[in-house]
């Protein structure tokens, strides 16, 4: 059985750690940390199951990850207008390529105990079967109990850590001055308007 390892699936200039192709299953925590995740992996094939993009779709308007949600996805369809589909490999990064998984859920191939139905559930059902398919599968996550559930599995499990080579830029966060009326507008309506927040994305 694999173990699983802390260490980043791709170091900080965008090379792998491991020179071997290798199946890469990223869930939502990943692109919530780092929208462009998908273009780190160098030559390796990415594969986003399904339940991730749903996931994603689900934190749009959350207030304080709603912008990394929003941006992942966008990257996702600007691949998409380019290449038409996404449920076949598309090239992406220094020679890599990027599916969205749609099939290979089926959690009949987990153990009864992770059976659980829930999206974690089904994105290591789809780890699963591509391992059972004879891919080197790794997942990565930076949810701790999915790191141990793959590697329970036998499957490898990576944290990813490449978001501290993110380029900088907008990270969809910034602080702002109130005055004394904005601020007791913001606790009565726990809305509030500021001129200093004009012209932000």
């Amino acid at each position: 059985m694999k173990s699983t390892t802390r260490t980043s699936a791709v170091s900080e200039g965008g090379a792998t750690l491991d020179q071997d192709l290798k199946t890469y299953v990223l869930d939502t925590s990943v692109l919530l940390s780092d929208p462009q995740a998908f273009f780190r992996f160098a030559e390796h094939s990415i594969v986003l199951p399904v339940a991730v993009i749903g996931e994603l779709e689900g934190k749009r308007h959350d207030p304080e990850l709603g912008y990394f949600a929003r941006r992942a996805l966008r990257h996702l369809d600007e691949l998409r207008v380019e290449h038409g589909r996404l449920d076949f490999p598309v090239p992406i990064g220094d020679g890599g390529t990027l599916r969205v998984e749609l099939n290979n859920s089926d959690q009949t191939v987990l153990p009864s105990g992770i059976r659980l139905g829930d999206n974690d559930s089904r994105i290591l059902a789809v780890a699963m079967h591509l391992s059972q398919d004879g891919q080197d599968v790794t997942v990565v996550s930076k949810d701790l109990p999915m790191r141990v559930k793959a590697a329970s599995l036998g499957i490898n499990a990576e944290e990813y850590l490449a978001e501290q080579a993110v380029d900088s830029g907008w990270t969809g966060i910034s602080s702002i001055s109130l005055s004394g009326d904005e601020m007791s507008d913001l606790y009565e309506s726990e809305v509030g308007t500021s001129e200093e927040a004009i012209g932000l994305p």
